[in-house]
């Protein structure tokens, strides 16, 4: 935050220095009062008078350094751009990989400390993955080593891409399986070598059939 207004974030922020032109004391205790009265019952005694000694007793900068620590910081901003799995049946148990196309859609490059981590639905056992810094309005591809439920059905898990606070960014990923039994694994496999019928071959005409 600017401390000269310049470029001061937020309606309190604006509100708070277009107070500030009425104000001029030296006073420090009617300081600690002023920027008290102004930021609200959230800021005690103490508090106020901490930023403002650090401020060397300016309280328009005080102000502006007490927003900077106690305002969340932004958070990096992503959107799926698309979801390729390498197959949606898999047998018992067995290992898969699912990849997601993902895209800064901010201004800022991700920090280094991004990682994806499941955040929910069936555990497929992955772990977590950090993302190399991403200049903003590029795309990357994740793909994570996931492991299938040893039963048979249907299975859906979601994933977040998070902060090193774990705060979470952008979209929710996901992944939906279906876990086959080995028989009819094998009988999928079976038919899928099974030759494919030429389209030349002729259809047995009608005396054929009668015979």
């Amino acid at each position: 935050m600017d401390i000269d207004g310049s470029s001061v974030p937020g309606d309190i922020d604006q509100n708070l220095l277009l107070q500030f032109s009425c104000m001029n004391t030296t006073d420090r205790d009617e300081l600690i009062n002023q920027m008290q009265r102004l930021l609200g019952p959230s800021i005690n005694p103490n508090t106020a008078s901490f930023f403002l000694d650090m401020s060397n007793w300016n309280l328009q900068t005080a102000i502006c350094c007490y927003l900077d620590y106690n305002l969340p910081p932004k958070l990096p901003s992503m959107s799926l751009k698309a979801a390729q799995s390498q197959d949606t049946a898999v047998s018992p148990g067995a290992c898969f990989e699912q990849s997601w196309s993902i895209a800064n859609t901010g201004i800022e490059t991700w920090p280094g400390s991004c990682r994806l981590i499941q955040a929910g639905g069936e555990c497929f056992g992955a772990t977590p993955v950090y993302l190399p810094p991403l200049p903003a309005g590029h795309s990357t591809t994740m793909t994570l080593k996931l492991v299938a439920p040893s039963t048979p059905g249907t299975y859906k898990g979601y994933f977040h891409l998070v902060t090193e606070k774990g705060d979470q960014i952008g979209d929710t990923l996901w992944v939906e399986i279906t876990v086959e039994s080995e028989m009819t694994m094998a009988l999928v496999e079976q038919l899928a070598a099974l030759p494919v019928p030429s389209s030349n071959s002729q259809m047995p005409s009608q005396d054929d059939q009668m015979c």
